[in-house]
């Protein structure tokens, strides 16, 4: 039998044992996009997700990766950002979890 790093080696051993690190993603109009490192959102095309809402700013808000937890914050943003019907404060990061959701103008966005 020939073992590979996976089955019977002591590599693999150590590596099937580590936990698994969990990616969440944002759910936007039936897709699905994982946060890897940061995504931008807003009414510019230059953003990573570009909603079309007249309540969302150009440059709305940020999500950001940092090791393995996942933040959110407001760019300044005309109408504020929400997440679970809290706003959160310009320009501060707030922690998101699963099943948050986050509102940019009238548009909500889902963390899964």
């Amino acid at each position: 039998m020939d073992d590979t790093i996976i089955t019977g080696s002591n590599v693999g051993k150590r590596l099937e044992s580590m936990k698994k690190r969990e990616t969440l993603q944002l759910l936007y109009q039936g897709k699905a996009i994982s946060i890897t490192a940061q995504i931008t959102i807003g009414r510019s095309k230059k953003n990573n997700i570009r909603v079309d809402d007249n309540l969302a700013s150009r440059n709305h808000a940020l999500v950001q990766k940092v090791k393995n937890a996942y933040y959110i914050k407001d760019l300044d943003s005309t109408n504020g950002t929400y997440v679970n019907n809290k706003q959160i404060p310009r320009g501060k990061y707030v922690k998101l979890r699963r099943r948050d959701v986050l509102k940019i103008g009238r548009t909500e966005i889902t963390i899964a």
